[in-house]
């Protein structure tokens, strides 16, 4: 057992661990301020009145922006 979790350690340190150095744009996006930027709210449930734009830092919660007419 010891052996599989230092095997799985080591498997996390040599793969994932140099791809979030070499390539951060791949990690989690942080959308909260091109959601306000574009006058949209980051909330966990849109009113229904709200158009759902996209996600602001997690699926869960999604930017809603006022629906015109």
């Amino acid at each position: 057992m010891k052996f599989h979790l230092l095997f799985f350690i080591l498997l996390f340190w040599v793969t994932v661990l140099p791809a979030k150095k070499r390539y951060p744009e791949y990690g989690s996006l942080d959308l909260r301020k091109e959601c306000r930027r574009s006058k949209g709210e980051c909330r966990i449930q849109c009113l229904s009145n709200e158009i759902r734009v996209a996600f602001c830092i997690r699926p869960g919660t999604p930017c809603c922006m006022s629906s015109s007419g």
